[in-house]
This record gives structure tokens, C-alpha cells and sequence, in this order.
């Protein structure tokens, strides 16, 4: 059943994508008040969007001093991704355990597209996430999906700004298909090995595009 959104979800949503498409810098103040002009709302739905965006990481909320879009450094990068690292081969290594071959259809049809010469830097990160999603999805644990989601979010902005200087997608794709073939042979010690490599080498391709960034 179709469900309209909320204002707050609305207020996040759009607040999310200026932060992650650039329309809000890093360190930027975000003004509640001019916010909700922006969004033709009022003050209380977009106060609670920045509370849930200080949730995923986007945003810093300050006492007395208002919100701010998140600058974060290299070593609470580096924190994150090896958080997302455990948290990520937990996810995949129940999903090598308990992928369907429904499942297995639908993250071949995304490895399909992601694999298109000409796919652009917002096609690859949405289907990025539609792929580990899809494949943690078989893990059957809602709750650190959500989790990871969180995590991922927090980061996105410099992963995109990352792959915009770089567009070199070989390496994501070969580690892509390397993780979804172990999955398929229900090994589950290579799937964790796999995406435990394939995140540390974006991260450390986020973290040096950060500290090039600020020199």
C-alpha cells in the first residue's frame, strides 16, 4: 500500500541528498529556519530531520550552537570503515549460509548494470548499495542491515566525492563478483575474506582523497 511520507522524512530526505550531492558543504552550518523555507515546512519537522541525520553520521548537532553538516577526518574514517568491516563480514557471512536463488537472480541483474561502461558516479553508488544490500538481505538479520545502512550513509558523501576524481570502477566490479561467486558456493570464509579486503581498499581510497582534500 502506497504510504505518503512524512514531513520529517521529507526534511531528510532532502537534507540528506544536499549533503551527499554536494548542495551542503562539509562544515557548513545548517540553519533550521532557512531549512524550513527551503522546504516549505515548518520549524519542528526539519529539527527532527537534522536529529536523525546526526544518527546516520551526516550531520554534528552542537549545544547552543545549532547543526552542522559532518567533517569528519581521516581517523574517524578509518574508525567507521573498520566498524562496518565487522559488521559486514558478520552480514555476508550468513548470507553465503542462506542465499536463494531468487536472491542470487536479483544481485546478478545489479552486477549486470553495475557493469555497464558507461554507468555514471550516482548510478554506481545507488546500485553499490543495492548490491551489498541485497546480498546481506540473505542474511536474515533486519537489524544489522539497518545498522550498516546507518553506517554507510555516514560516509557516502566522501566515497562519491572519491569515485567523482578517480571514475575507475574496475576494482569494485572484479571485488563485486568475487564476493557474490563465493556466496553462491555457500563459502562463507571467502565471502568474509572478500569484503573484508574490498572495504578496506575503499576506505583507504576515501581517506586518502580526504587528506589530499584538505592539503
Amino acid at each position: 500500500m502506497f504510504r505518503l511520507k512524512t514531513h520529517r522524512e521529507a526534511a531528510s530526505e532532502w537534507i540528506r541528498n544536499g549533503i551527499l550531492d554536494g548542495r551542503y558543504q562539509r562544515g557548513q552550518r545548517l540553519k533550521q529556519q532557512e531549512l524550513s523555507q527551503e522546504l516549505g515546512c515548518s520549524v519542528i519537522p526539519v529539527r527532527e530531520a537534522l536529529h536523525q541525520l546526526a544518527a546516520e553520521g551526516l550531520v554534528v548537532l552542537h549545544p547552543q550552537r545549532g547543526a552542522w553538516v559532518a567533517d569528519l577526518d581521516s581517523r574517524q574514517l578509518g574508525e567507521i570503515y573498520e566498524v562496518r568491516i565487522c559488521l559486514e563480514t558478520w552480514a555476508v557471512v550468513l548470507a553465503a549460509r542462506g542465499m536463494t536463488s531468487e536472491a542470487a537472480e536479483r544481485i546478478r541483474t545489479i552486477l549486470d548494470k553495475m557493469d555497464h561502461p558507461d554507468i555514471s558516479v550516482d548510478e554506481w553508488v545507488r546500485l553499490n548499495w543495492e548490491f551489498h544490500d541485497s546480498i546481506y538481505a540473505s542474511s536474515g538479520q533486519k537489524y544489522l542491515r539497518e545498522m550498516i545502512s546507518n553506517l554507510r550513509l555516514s560516509v557516502e558523501c566522501y566515497l562519491r566525492l572519491d569515485l567523482a576524481k578517480v571514475g575507475d570502477f574496475a576494482s569494485g566490479r572484479r571485488e563485486h563478483h568475487l564476493i557474490f561467486q563465493a556466496c553462491l558456493r555457500r563459502d562463507a570464509r571467502a565471502a568474509k575474506r572478500y569484503t573484508a579486503a574490498h572495504l578496506r581498499r575503499v576506505s583507504q581510497g576515501v581517506m586518502r582523497y580526504l587528506e589530499q582534500h584538505r592539503k
